[in-house]
């Protein structure tokens, strides 16, 4: 095997990047899967902790039966894509987000105008005893 060696030059570092570390794209799902995976696992943990699988036979409405393997299963799969959305959702929204410069102030509006509201309302200067 052959290693192959990366020129000295900070340019060909910028094109072909530090090798074998991934791209923003692959660390992204990576966490998006790992957040979901964990919450999945909590989840699962503190669902089947107050719940029995076998007692929920009882409530179930079609005719068949669900062990308590398959309950579990069921059960880890449901939250864990719940955690997948939520965690691809957040993931999507920072990097979505507004440009770094926006939360100093760069592009924004300016604030409202704001007014006194009896310069509005003249009604509003009235005193208690004009109220009548």
């Amino acid at each position: 095997m052959k290693s192959e060696r990366l020129p000295a030059d900070s340019q060909s570092l910028k094109s072909h990047g530090v090798p074998g570390r991934w791209d923003r794209r692959r660390r992204d799902i990576a966490l998006v899967i790992w957040v979901a995976f964990l919450a999945a696992c909590l989840g699962t943990l503190v669902v089947f902790a107050v719940l029995d699988p076998e007692a929920l036979n009882d409530a179930w409405v079609w005719p068949w039966e669900v062990g308590r393997k398959l309950a579990y299963s069921l059960g880890f799969i449901f939250l864990f894509l719940i955690g997948l959305t939520a965690s691809a959702l957040t993931a999507f929204m920072i990097r979505t987000g507004p440009p770094s410069g926006h939360k100093r102030g760069k592009g924004r509006r300016p604030p409202p105008e704001i007014k006194e509201a009896a310069a509005e309302d003249p009604e509003l200067g009235l005193g208690p005893e004009k109220w009548q």
